[in-house]
């Protein structure tokens, strides 16, 4: 009986001893493997051709708005100061390509820049091929240049029969070859408004045909040798940033950059800085 006792009371005391040591056991917890950060060059909802880099066309010979500083070599002018701030605010780096003008539309096309400024004003006809962003400058059109001392030239109508300086691939070319009874042969189109302005220079033109701001430099700066004629080529222009048409993330995230420049005063430093007269 004693022993029947002390048997018991062992098998009670090993049982407490096992409620004991369960309830104080806890599960081994498993571990959840930490994912990898992913990698993102860019903000979402656009790509670049070159991860974390905004490759961009210019041609830039075109000042104020693009231009090559001959003592750095650096890409310079109003066009290039925006870009630059663009880029900034889509925490990207910016690489730009000195690219001839008439090409420049075609080569975002086949998706060999990401995107192209260069003084491009916005038209039906290039809105067909690529994106246009929001406007970023406001032209007064179209101008006729002359020589200094020249006043036989009062119209467009003046320059049939002549020999005209524009630049390849400009609106500045399409409006010249629009004039009514131009001959198309007279027209000489060059490759950039500095050749452009050269010809007149030497005579073999009588006049130049283009943007307001880009061919006021030359009238500012040689007034002896060029003037503007009084009436004006064409209407007001507006200027914009080309962007595939596949890509239309990005031609967003540009207007979104692109306001905010105008909204915080950046922009009216950038052009008060190029074009204070």
């Amino acid at each position: 009986m004693k022993n029947s006792i002390k048997a018991s009371v062992l098998i009670i005391m090993l049982l407490a001893a096992c409620v004991f040591l369960s309830g104080c056991t806890t599960e081994t917890p498993t571990a959840t493997p930490t994912a990898e950060p992913t990698a993102t060059a860019e903000p979402a909802g656009f790509t670049t051709l070159i991860p974390g880099v905004l490759s961009v066309a210019t041609e830039a010979h075109y000042p104020p708005f693009e231009n090559i500083n001959t003592t750095t070599n650096d890409f310079e002018g109003f066009d290039i100061d925006l870009m630059n701030e663009i880029a900034k605010e889509l925490g990207l780096e910016v690489q730009y390509t000195d690219h001839a003008f008439d090409t420049i539309i075609t080569a975002v096309q086949a998706k060999k820049f990401d995107c192209a400024i260069s003084a491009f004003t916005i038209t039906g006809e290039r809105q067909k091929m690529i994106d246009f962003t929001d406007w970023y400058y406001e032209s007064k059109g179209q101008v006729i240049s002359v020589k200094a001392d020249d006043d036989s030239i009062k119209t467009a109508e003046d320059l049939v029969g002549k020999k005209v300086a524009v630049q390849l691939g400009t609106v500045g070319e399409m409006v010249t070859r629009n004039i009514t009874g131009i001959n198309q042969g007279d027209i000489q189109s060059y490759a950039s408004m500095g050749e452009a302005f050269m010809a007149l220079k030497k005579g073999e033109v009588v006049a130049v045909i283009g943007d307001h701001p880009v061919s006021y430099p030359y009238i500012k700066k040689y007034p002896g040798d060029y003037k503007f004629v009084d009436t004006p080529m064409s209407e007001v222009e507006y200027f914009g940033i080309v962007v595939n048409k596949d890509n239309p993330g990005l031609t967003a995230a540009i207007n979104d950059a692109i306001a905010k420049i105008k909204a915080d005063g950046r922009y009216d430093v950038m052009y008060d800085k190029w074009f204070a007269q």
